[in-house]
C-alpha cells in the first residue's frame, strides 16, 4: 500500500469519526460530560477516603519490576479493556441499553480518577511522574477510544434499523477489529512504559 493509499484511508476514517459525532452531538456531550464528573468524582473521594485505605494491601497494587510481572498485568489490563468493549458493543442496540454502557464508562473512569489520586497521595513525586507520564495519558486515551466505539456503533446500529443494506454489516466488522487493535496498541504501550519506568501501580480494572 502506498503512502498516498494509507493516507487517504486516515483522512477517509477521520472524515468519518468526525461526522458521526457531529450527528451525535446529544450522545457525545452526554459521554463527554458523565466522564468528566465521574473522574472528579473518583479523585473526590479518594481525597476524602485516602485514611481508609492501606497502602500494602489495597487491591489492584503492582509492582512492576520484572518482565513476568509487566506481561501478566498487560494481559489484566486487556483483558478489562475487552470486557468493557464487549459491554459497549452490545449495550449500543438501541436507546434503552445505551445507558448500560453509560454506566460501565462512568464507573471505569470514576475507577481512574480515584486510582490515579490515590498513586500520587500514596507515592509521592514517583505517583505523579507516572501518573502524569504514563498511567493517565494512557487510560484516558483509552476512555477516548471505547467513547468513540460506543458512538460509532451506536449510529451503525441506528443506520441499520433504519435503512438496512449490505454496507452496514462490513462497516461493524471493520469498527469493531479497527478499535480492538487500538486497545491492544494503548495496553502494550502503557505496559512497556510502565516496565520502563520500574513503577508501582493502583491497576485500573
Amino acid at each position: 500500500m502506498t503512502t498516498k493509499n494509507k493516507n487517504r484511508i486516515f483522512k477517509d476514517a477521520s472524515n468519518f469519526i468526525l461526522e458521526t459525532i457531529k450527528e451525535c452531538k446529544i450522545k457525545t456531550i452526554l459521554i463527554c460530560t458523565i466522564t468528566i464528573i465521574a473522574i472528579l468524582t473518583g479523585i473526590i473521594v479518594a481525597i476524602r477516603t485516602k485514611d481508609s485505605y492501606n497502602a500494602s494491601n489495597i487491591f489492584g497494587v503492582v509492582d512492576i519490576s520484572s518482565n513476568q510481572i509487566s506481561v501478566s498485568t498487560f494481559f489484566t489490563r486487556l483483558l478489562s479493556m475487552l470486557l468493557i468493549f464487549l459491554v459497549l458493543l452490545a449495550s449500543s442496540y438501541n436507546k434503552y441499553t445505551f445507558v448500560i454502557g453509560l454506566i460501565f464508562m462512568a464507573y471505569r473512569a470514576y475507577l481512574l480518577g480515584l486510582n490515579i489520586c490515590l498513586m500520587i497521595i500514596f507515592y509521592g513525586f514517583s505517583g505523579i511522574v507516572v501518573s502524569v507520564v504514563v498511567a493517565f495519558p494512557c487510560q484516558l486515551i483509552t476512555l477516548a477510544v471505547l467513547g468513540i466505539f460506543f458512538i460509532l456503533m451506536s449510529k451503525t446500529f441506528c443506520d441499520y434499523r433504519a435503512f438496512g443494506g449490505c454496507r452496514t454489516p462490513r462497516q461493524k466488522t471493520k469498527i469493531i477489529i479497527t478499535t480492538c487493535l487500538i486497545l491492544i496498541l494503548l495496553c502494550a504501550i502503557e505496559s512497556i512504559l510502565l516496565t520502563i519506568f520500574s513503577a508501582k501501580v493502583i491497576l485500573v480494572i
